[in-house]
């Protein structure tokens, strides 16, 4: 299945710049977690170095760029969308960057593990509005369903 564009409706949906240098290592980085589920468990021993090689720089940057993106999303404000994915409640801190890799790809997994026929209500919230969106939902039940043509 090819998830990079279901993984850049969510980041986008969170609220995340792609104009931090950060957001392709995220999606970099989900993708390669997606393909391999071992990279889900070594994240930081890993998952930077693969993500460093592949755009060339150091584990170190790639670390602190992702947590911009992290950052950003976390103060997004889109609440609702933010307790969907992370489980987020308002007490809860900001994650690690391990943490926001686990939640995202535990995020993906629950969608792909839930067919479109069964009923599956995807409900999305507009990163500018922060109220649903019958659109986004739409839009990501019809990237779904490409996907899974597709893979």
């Amino acid at each position: 299945m090819n998830y990079k564009r279901i993984i850049i409706s969510i980041l986008d949906s969170l609220g995340a710049s792609k104009s931090y240098t950060g957001y392709d290592y995220v999606v970099y980085g989900m993708q390669l977690m997606l393909e391999d589920k071992e990279c889900v468990s070594c994240i930081t021993k890993s998952l930077y170095l693969d993500i460093a090689r592949h755009y060339n720089t150091t584990w170190n940057c790639v670390e602190k760029n992702i947590r911009t993106v992290v950052n950003s999303v976390w103060d997004s404000g889109s609440s609702e969308l933010l307790e969907s994915v992370f489980r987020k409640s308002k007490k809860m801190k900001r994650p690690t960057n391990k943490e926001f890799f686990k939640h995202l790809y535990d995020y993906i997994m629950q969608i792909e593990n839930h067919s479109v026929e069964s009923g599956l209500d995807i409900s999305m919230v507009c990163p500018i509005s922060n109220r649903y969106c019958e659109s986004l939902s739409v839009f990501y039940t019809k990237i779904l369903e490409t996907a899974g043509r597709a893979g």
